[in-house]
């Protein structure tokens, strides 16, 4: 059943495996299957940026901003990624983690943690975050590109929470970094095999190890050298074909190609329609029907639709302005990763497990805490000379701290009695490492 309901530029949503709507986002707010703000699910990111841009129903000033994953080894709990900002140009952004738990409220869901950071590093407000299965086919890798850089940060979302596995870099590129902060997208191809960055002044292609995170042998396509503007990137399902929007034309690129960057086809040209304003080519998104679907950078109330993207040429079927919506769109697809994505085969190597993974860092080991359940004070164990406690509630504010936290024979410490029961992630630093865990308080 088709409804209108008010929620500025959606860009993330997610259903259960029978396809039902359990929860979408638009960077300010988790809303439910009904249209309503989830319980506990107003205020993400809060800061300078929500209070210009989010209080009066709007929704956060970012590109690709928010994406949810199913959390692995739950059919109830649901992982959001989205950001958060201090100031609207230039202050460093943290990407942060919120948990939606579809089985709460009587089934309308809840938001059971949120505002946890995953990391911080200069974004500034263009997100471009977008994930893909691991090769164990359970875990999800969560790539966020950097800004003013062509380095790339890389997330791990397994059973135990989310790792940070490092930063990857491509500086040595010798690329120009431009400038402009928007309007185009990010995209995994289907097979999770290759990670594409669309951004003002090229588009670079990358080969990606779905059992270590590894990005490798970047190729590029400068904006100079093609007739395009920006916008749209997406691949067809068997992941041989490229897809990219310049506003005026859906270009295609066999990528089976060994020279696939000269394989260009223009298979679609913008036939002037409006509806109201011009319905051009912009932001992309497979289907689970196998088609891809497009939208515009204009407010329209259309979709195109690529029918047979598997196919080369004019064979693919771009057919313009070829669904009518109930409502006005423009700009955001909304933000889904290929759910459907299974294993490699061959196995990942066990070296490559998602609980063994050795060619990455993974930062914040977890932290083991008793009695959790607890009332008053709890304990753990660990290497260091003192440690730095920072208690967040589940709306993300830090409600204790303290410092030179000293270990009697390796076990520390610390009295909460001060905190309401509830639930609370605890972050330990001492010169042996940081370790995070969740705290439930009686």
């Amino acid at each position: 059943t088709l409804q209108d309901y008010n929620c500025d530029r959606p860009r993330a949503a997610i259903s259960d495996k029978y396809g039902r709507l359990v929860a979408y986002s638009q960077g300010c707010k988790v809303f439910d299957a009904n249209h309503q703000v989830m319980l506990n699910g107003d205020t993400l990111g809060p800061g300078i940026v929500y209070n210009e841009y989010c209080d009066n129903n709007g929704d956060y000033p970012d590109w690709q901003p928010c994406i949810f994953l199913p959390c692995p080894g739950s059919d109830s709990l649901y992982g959001l990624f989205h950001f958060r900002g201090d100031d609207y140009w230039w202050s460093p952004m943290n990407v942060m983690y919120s948990v939606v738990d579809a089985s709460e409220n009587s089934g309308a869901g809840a938001v059971i943690a949120k505002n946890q950071v995953v990391l911080s590093d200069s974004f500034l407000l263009t997100g471009y975050v977008t994930a893909t299965r691991h090769g164990n086919g359970r875990d999800w890798w969560i790539v966020n590109p950097r800004r003013w850089s062509f380095n790339i940060h890389v997330s791990l979302l397994r059973p135990d929470g989310v790792s940070y596995t490092g930063m990857q870099n491509f500086d040595t590129l010798g690329l120009v970094v431009d400038s402009a902060f928007c309007c185009s997208q990010t995209a995994f191809s289907q097979d999770g095999t290759k990670y594409f960055r669309n951004s003002p002044g090229n588009l670079v292609a990358y080969d990606f190890d779905r059992c270590t995170g590894r990005l490798s042998n970047p190729v590029i396509l400068n904006w100079d050298s093609l007739p395009f503007g920006g916008g749209g990137v997406a691949t067809s399902p068997n992941s041989r074909f490229l897809y990219l929007t310049s506003g005026g034309t859906v270009q295609q690129y066999d990528l089976w190609s060994p020279d696939w960057k000269n394989s260009m086809q223009v298979v679609a040209v913008y036939d002037g329609t409006l509806a109201p304003f011009p319905a051009n080519f912009f932001q992309m998104m497979p289907g689970p029907d196998g088609k891809i679907y497009f939208n515009s950078s204009y407010d329209n109330h259309v979709l195109h639709v690529i029918h047979k993207p598997n196919e080369p040429g004019l064979d693919c079927q771009v057919e313009q302005h070829a669904i009518n919506l109930p409502a006005l769109t423009s700009y955001f697809m909304p933000n889904f990763a290929n759910y459907n994505l299974g294993p490699v085969d061959p196995p990942c190597p066990v070296s490559t497990t998602a609980d063994q993974v050795t060619n990455v860092k993974l930062a914040g080991e977890r932290l083991q805490i008793w009695p959790n359940p607890g009332s008053d004070r709890i304990h753990w164990s660990g290497a260091g000379d003192a440690a730095s406690v920072r208690v967040y509630n589940i709306a993300g504010t830090c409600v204790y701290e303290q410092d030179n936290v000293v270990s009697v024979d390796y076990t520390y410490s610390l009295d909460l009695s001060s905190l309401p029961g509830g639930m609370y992630f605890l972050t330990v630093q001492t010169n042996g490492g940081r370790k995070s865990s969740y705290w439930a308080k009686k």
